[in-house]
């Protein structure tokens, strides 16, 4: 049976164009060590998040005073920005509002798609400088800021600012 197999391999071999040259190279350049580990295989499928370890996990089941408060989320505001709201969401729930408003989703996988976040709306009617790392600042014109603030810890997760023409 093992002689079987070393035959029928070395059919294959012959029979992929270029199999046995990667035979070859494989014996030549082995597979390092730590490779051979086994691992979770991790799918993405059917619009549900992969089963990982997020840095910030679903917390979905916490009551809102075992939250930070909604106060907290934004901070004290520059002068010519007015807070319009602050709403308790699923951060999917905040991705979905994101995308119906016309934005471009980047989905942090480090966050459990039902954690909840604050999200803050900003108006900045008089427009807004951002500092940039070269020292020159981008500017925008009258422009909405949304701000999501994880409601656990408190760690602010996400800052867009929206033009308004």
């Amino acid at each position: 049976m093992n002689k079987t197999a070393i035959v029928i391999a070395f059919v294959a071999a012959l029979s992929i164009p270029g199999g046995f040259l990667l035979a070859q190279q494989a014996k030549e350049n082995p597979r390092p060590e730590e490779l051979n580990v086994p691992g979770e295989i991790e799918t993405y499928s059917g619009g549900k998040a992969p089963a990982t370890n997020y840095l910030y996990p679903d917390n979905s089941t916490k009551s809102e005073s075992q939250l930070t408060k909604k106060e907290n989320a934004v901070g004290q505001l520059k002068k010519g920005l007015n807070l319009k709201q602050t709403k308790l969401m699923k951060y999917s729930q905040y991705l979905q509002n994101k995308k119906q408003r016309g934005g471009d989703i980047i989905e942090n996988l480090q966050i459990h798609p039902n954690r909840l976040v604050w999200v803050s709306e900003i108006d900045a009617p008089e427009g807004l400088e951002v500092p940039q790392k070269n020292g020159n600042p981008a500017k925008f014109r009258k422009s909405e800021i949304i701000i999501v603030t994880d409601a656990e810890t408190g760690t602010q997760l996400s800052t867009d600012i929206i033009e308004q023409i």
